[in-house]
């Protein structure tokens, strides 16, 4: 049980050090020193407002209570990027009455992620507890790119969602990957990832990297 509980967290862990990973490899090609920050948030879980909803009390927690540390860093490093791990539409009240009472308004989370001009979100495995339908809803409210690049379409074999996004900064290419924890068949219902199948993140990883690396080489040259 510990296992189960720790691996989804590892594996989001892991997508935004391939991020970082990459941005290295990116600025060692800049033709001057440049600063570029790196925001990164994971697991939010649905909590918007920084409320414990089961004491209904205040609480430290919830993206609106990091908004204003997040605009405050836009303003004193312009060069910034915004990502965030997945396990983003699951876990709290709001979530849960939004995807299973009144699912036609947009997502509570991706409004405020849109707000804040997030950069890409890489797909985690709680994004599917509520099945696909509610999955593709969110996604299609999000104005940044959900990223996976292990997730592939069993009838096509072709990646469900865009691998990776490359994004410039200051003049900086800047290579972002998605990896999505392959444990999701495992601790979710078949209908909530039918037609779907989640390759082993590490080579895949190695995969794409390499694939990204040499288009980019090509475009650049």
């Amino acid at each position: 049980m510990q296992q189960r509980k720790l691996s989804p967290f590892i594996y989001s862990l892991a997508t935004l050090l391939i991020m970082l990973a990459l941005v290295l490899v990116g600025r060692s090609f800049a033709p001057e020193r440049v600063q570029i920050t790196i925001l990164g948030t994971t697991d939010l879980h649905g909590n918007l407002n920084p409320i414990d909803y089961y004491t209904n009390k205040p609480d430290n927690r919830g993206l609106a209570k990091i908004a204003t540390l997040i605009k405050r860093i836009r303003k004193e490093q312009p060069n910034l990027l915004l990502i965030d791990s997945g396990d983003t539409i699951q876990g709290t009240p709001l979530e849960s009455l939004h995807a299973r009472k009144n699912n036609q308004p947009p997502d509570p989370m991706m409004l405020a992620m849109d707000s804040l001009n997030y950069d890409a979100m890489a797909v985690g495995n709680h994004e599917y507890n509520f099945g696909l339908k509610v999955l593709e809803k969110a996604r299609k409210d999000a104005n940044f790119p959900w990223l996976s690049a292990n997730t592939y379409d069993k009838a096509t074999g072709k990646p469900h969602y865009k691998p990776y996004l490359v994004k410039e900064v200051a003049g900086v290419k800047i290579g972002i990957l998605g990896l999505t924890t392959p444990g999701v068949p495992n601790w979710d219902n078949p209908p909530n990832w039918a037609g779907l199948e989640f390759h082993e993140p590490v080579a895949e990883a190695r995969k794409w990297v390499s694939m990204l690396r040499d288009q980019e080489k090509s475009t650049s040259s």
